[in-house]
């Protein structure tokens, strides 16, 4: 009894640090904090309001479920959970499944337990985004981990409900996030192979046509095109080329993962390897990051990733290691057991403690280099503050106005429509032309004036005084005026 309080005393400690880790940016920033998630957020709202026109489509299913949380909390201001909320989904999620999976091993809990511990550590950043940030790769991450468990559990126990289940997953994530799905297909064929004969017995398998057709009707529907136009452009669109991106080609692996991480992952990686029965138990945590790492020297060497983009294949391969890291990390702890037992001491009391005294700085030391890193971000992929609470505040006062449009610098138009639902001129990246607001800010007053007038400006929220003889109408931090 004392052991089982024990567990689930350091589970939930494992679990309320998790949440902390991940809600830090929220520390000092109560807003969401990155223009996916204000993109996002806008597309939710626009939905949730009827609006059709300039929806992006291929991730409805997650604005979808957005627009269902905002008939109960506000959105814009809830949104700082999120982020943690799914990251402690994940981390049960995970903790169940590999003490699942590691049940015959004599220390179960302790794999399983790390195994969250090295998913907590996998970092986050602007660029390739991740854990801090609430989008549809995150929103995915609880499924991936859970359809690769019921699909391998499934063929490796011959249990049809368990591959049904997966398969549903996997139906589910298509509109939500369908790249978290196509990455995993070769994987999961690759694994198939290793079970041919079971499957060739199993004409049930056939049912998995059902994500291609699923796939093919959702895409020809929003896309408004014909099936056979739909396979000509998902071909186009499934080959990310180098440009997907500003920075990918930057990207390290250790922009996501620590050192000490992929050096267990290793370890765990010969770990699994080194027999057959281990082998056929785990493969599925073998095949998926030889599979990524495949992903990613096709797109070093043609600078074009197939199925998924290289950035979220970076994040693919970091979801597929913190158990390797775990089983690592059980297989050295095994060797130093094996190694400490070896010492011939009198008292056997006095070599046991020498053992857990080894036992526990060494965890320590591993712990301590996995997160030594966890909050070093290069200058270029550093977070960023899109809107302050003053202008939260402004904008909220503008919800209170007739909706028109409104110009303002692009950091915070990006949040105009989903605060106050009027139109900005433009955002930073996905509505409008930037150029024009970041012009508008940085030029004399008759441009400023012929800007509204061929853009048909209401408001112009600034951050400073503008003096052209506009109406004031709010004037707290910012100002607001009236045009």
């Amino acid at each position: 009894m004392n052991s089982k309080i024990l567990e689930k005393g350091l589970l939930l400690i494992a679990l309320v640090l998790t949440f902390l880790l991940v809600y830090s940016p929220h520390f000092s920033n109560q807003f969401p904090i990155h223009i996916d998630e204000w993109h996002h957020i806008t597309e939710s709202i626009k939905l949730k309001n009827g609006i059709q026109k300039g929806l992006s489509s291929t991730e409805l299913g997650f604005h979808f479920i957005l627009s269902i949380i905002s008939y109960f909390a506000d959105i814009v201001l809830i949104y700082k959970f999120l982020p943690a909320l799914f990251a402690l989904l994940s981390c049960l999620i995970l903790f169940f499944i590999i003490k699942n999976k590691t049940s015959n091993l004599e220390n179960s809990f302790m794999i399983a337990i790390f195994s969250i511990i090295f998913f907590a550590s996998i970092k986050s950043n602007v660029n390739l985004t991740g854990l801090w940030f609430f989008t549809p790769l995150t929103f995915s991450i609880p499924f991936i981990y859970l359809y690769m468990y019921f699909f391998s559990e499934g063929i490796i126990k011959q249990n049809n409900k368990f591959i049904l289940v997966s398969l549903v997953i996997m139906i589910f994530l298509i509109p939500i996030h369908s790249i978290s799905v196509l990455f995993a297909i070769p994987i999961l064929l690759i694994f198939s192979l290793f079970h041919l004969n079971y499957i060739k017995k199993q004409p049930f398998f056939l049912i998995f046509l059902l994500i291609p057709v699923v796939g093919l009707i959702l895409y020809s529907r929003v896309m408004d095109l014909t099936i056979l136009n739909s396979v000509k452009d998902l071909l186009f669109r499934l080959q990310f080329k180098s440009d997907w991106s500003v920075l990918e080609i930057k990207n390290s692996f250790l922009e996501v993962y620590s050192l000490v991480g992929y050096l267990l992952a290793i370890i765990g990686f010969v770990y699994i390897t080194s027999s057959k029965e281990k082998f056929q138990k785990y493969s599925i945590y073998v095949i998926w990051p030889i599979i990524i790492l495949i992903y990613i020297l096709i797109f070093k060497l043609t600078n074009i990733s197939f199925l998924s983009p290289y950035q979220r294949n970076l994040y693919y391969l970091t979801l597929s290691l913190p158990f390797l890291s775990s089983l690592g990390l059980y297989a050295v702890l095994k060797v130093i057991k094996i190694q400490t037992s070896k010492i011939v001491y009198k008292d056997e009391y006095f070599r046991e403690k020498i053992f857990k005294i080894i036992y526990f700085l060494f965890i320590l030391l591993i712990i301590f280099l996995t997160f030594k890193s966890y909050f070093y971000i290069s200058n270029d992929i550093k977070l960023y503050k899109v809107i302050s609470k003053d202008d939260y505040e402004a904008l909220k006062f503008l919800s209170s106005l007739k909706k028109s449009k409104v110009i303002a610098t692009p950091e915070i138009s990006t949040a105009i429509f989903p605060i106050s639902n009027h139109e900005p001129l433009a955002t930073i990246y996905f509505y409008g032309n930037s150029s024009v607001s970041y012009k508008f800010f940085n030029s004399n007053c008759n441009t400023k004036n012929q800007i509204i007038d061929n853009y048909n400006i209401s408001y112009i929220l600034s951050e400073n005084p503008i003096d052209c003889n506009w109406d004031i109408i709010y004037s707290k931090k910012d100002i607001i005026y009236r045009v």
